[in-house]
């Protein structure tokens, strides 16, 4: 019996190798993918300039392409990510110009605009002009329909709330009711962002609210948010 056991053992052992080599180019062609979807949108758009629907998923193709090089911090990514989503930037304006009661040119534009700020700096972004289109975009987004990919919307616009420097008129307490708004909404869900409890957590750092503070990022960070843990690790 424990021959067999052993046997069954290493051969289970084996099969389950065999299964992550032959998994292992799915992850590996994630970036080369996003990349060719990418590169598809942003051509099938340059040929059609006056197809909303090309437009804006040109936009959301270039913005999860830029996002996926700065989360994983691929080689060059500050570079890469700032031209795809700036490329992604135009289609969006083009989208939602085509279609402006439309939600998806001006929600795609706005999550670009955040994109090419964390390669540029916020500051060199508000320098460009782009507060008022993301502002407008994200509030758009929010009054059409909030629940749009999974409560992004919301999430989307507390961040802005968030980030925008004070003298540019960030305000926390927007922030704050935006991201209670999407816990209340998505946080008993299967698969919740993560993101929203490391923005929170934030928020309650920056105001001195260091019990709210852990506990949201430490909830962050179980759920794989690097970032929630890198806080999470400077607070004692």
């Amino acid at each position: 019996m424990t021959r067999e056991v052993s046997s069954m053992n290493r051969k289970g052992i084996v099969i389950l190798l065999m299964l992550l080599i032959g998994m292992a180019p799915l992850f590996a062609a994630s970036e080369a993918e996003l990349k060719a979807t990418y590169e598809e949108a942003i051509k099938a758009a340059a040929a059609a300039p006056n197809d909303y629907e090309l437009n804006w998923k040109a936009a959301r193709a270039a913005r999860k392409y830029g996002d996926h090089l700065v989360v994983q911090e691929i080689s060059g990514w500050k570079e890469t990510a700032r031209a795809a989503t700036k490329e992604g930037m135009k289609y969006g304006e083009i989208a939602f110009k085509l279609n402006p009661s439309g939600i998806e040119g001006w929600y795609w534009y706005g999550l670009c605009v955040g994109t090419y700020s964390d390669c540029v700096s916020i500051v060199k972004a508000l320098a460009e002009g782009l507060k008022g289109k993301t502002q407008m975009g994200f509030e758009n987004a929010y009054k059409t329909d909030k629940m749009y990919d999974d409560g992004g919307p919301i999430l989307a616009l507390g961040r802005f709330w968030q980030v925008l420097p004070g003298i540019a008129g960030q305000d926390r307490k927007k922030a704050e009711q935006l991201f209670n708004e999407y816990i209340d909404l998505f946080g008993s869900k299967p698969d919740p962002s993560a993101s929203v409890w490391y923005y929170r957590g934030q928020l309650y750092k920056d105001t001195n609210r260091t019990a709210e503070a852990k506990a949201d990022l430490r909830k962050a960070a179980d759920m794989g948010d690097k970032d929630a843990a890198a806080l999470l690790a400077t607070m004692k």
